[in-house]
């Protein structure tokens, strides 16, 4: 038997920094979410998965209109026809006082309480799930020690959002603490919440999948639902599946020891065809920060601003699909309106492009920070 545990879909939520650039695809970024809990469903029909669990946000908030709610009840169509059981809880984005409007969802989808922890048993599966969903968006309390005790002989799941002890980014709802979760005596802990992959414990599994597809800059790499195997009653395998459209990379080049601005943005060619071999087919959205800590010196304002002209250039010129460039702030006490190379702040310039890495790796010209669209 497999289920698939996923968390923070965050429906139609925006992808924050990408829009107000220029010749952006903004067709796939906008559907980046819906895509990503497509490929979501897809994975749990192609691997037979017997249930689903949704760990909260799986909205961003209140409904502009129906048609957040009426994809969604869509896609948990397609797993309902198929036999696919699907368990979920709110979170503090979907909280009960969040959301105005209802709409109802196919039988074989059961959302758990937002007044009281409860148990939902599925006999056939052998397994029991336990939750408790967020009635307001600021949920303070530690729900866990309210959750039921265990149902022997059966494998028994807790569904949670929370931030556990606390993660950076993140508000501290829920708050609770692996030991509070491992006394609990349940064989998994589905957690959600924290946008970032974290395996808190393997005995028992405490899971946090992260989100299923980055939002912005600072979500970088592989975004995700957790697959689990299940035999005899005990979790035999876990292991993550990436399912995000858009992948977000960042790119630090330490130019220290580089010579030349050359020399630098081979380093940047370098770093971008790394993340395009890593993004396996995705649109890549890849941030390049160049960065070194040595004294200014004559000059190195203008090899700033030709270094981030020239990016620009090649970008343009290689068909990247956006390409927007900054300038970082300097330390204080450092002025680098004169000086140089090597550049004289950490970071010393950004570059963000957005691109299609589908084909094959970028091929960059000589002054290119960014990659080529195939």
């Amino acid at each position: 038997m497999k289920i698939v545990h996923a968390a923070d879909l965050h429906l139609d939520s925006p992808l924050t920094g990408l829009e107000r650039y220029d010749g952006a695809p903004v067709h796939r970024i906008r559907g980046a979410t819906r895509a990503a809990f497509v490929n979501l469903v897809n994975m749990a029909l192609e691997e037979q998965a017997s249930l689903v669990l949704l760990a909260g946000d799986v909205y961003d908030g209140d409904w502009k209109d129906y048609s957040t709610a009426l994809f969604f009840r869509r896609e948990l169509g397609r797993l309902a026809r198929a036999g696919v059981r699907v368990v979920w809880l709110r979170g503090n984005h979907d909280a009960a006082s969040q959301l105005q409007k209802h709409l109802d969802l196919p039988a074989a989808v059961r959302e758990l309480s937002v007044k009281r922890p409860e148990s939902v048993a599925f006999d056939d599966l052998g397994v029991v799930v336990h939750g408790q969903g967020f009635e307001t968006r600021a949920v303070t309390a530690n729900l866990v020690g309210a959750y039921p005790e265990p149902v022997p002989g059966l494998l028994n799941i807790g569904l949670l959002h929370t931030s556990v002890t606390g993660r950076e980014g993140h508000e501290p709802y829920a708050p609770c603490t692996l030991a509070d979760l491992v006394s609990k005596g349940y064989d998994y802990w589905a957690l959600g919440h924290v946008h970032q992959r974290e395996v808190l414990s393997e005995d028992p599994w405490v899971v946090f999948p992260g989100n299923l597809q980055g939002r912005h800059a600072r979500e970088t790499g592989p975004k995700g639902a957790t697959l689990l195997e299940v035999g005899d009653g005990r979790i035999v395998t876990v292991e993550h599946r990436p399912l995000d459209v858009v992948r977000f990379d960042s790119c630090d080049i330490d130019a220290t020891s580089a010579s030349s601005v050359d020399e630098v943005l081979g380093r940047v060619r370098d770093a971008l065809s790394r993340a395009v071999v890593e993004a396996e087919g995705r649109l890549l959205c890849a941030r390049v920060v160049i960065g070194a800590p040595a004294p200014p010196t004559p000059g190195c304002g203008a090899t700033r601003r030709v270094c981030r002209r020239r990016c620009r250039r090649s970008a343009a010129s290689s068909g990247a699909t956006t390409c927007g460039s900054r300038r970082s702030a300097s330390p204080p006490g450092i002025r680098s309106s004169s000086g140089t190379w090597p550049p004289a702040t950490t970071p010393w310039a950004r570059c963000s492009a957005a691109y299609d890495a589908s084909a094959r790796p970028p091929t960059l010209e000589r002054s290119s920070g960014v990659s080529s669209r195939p």
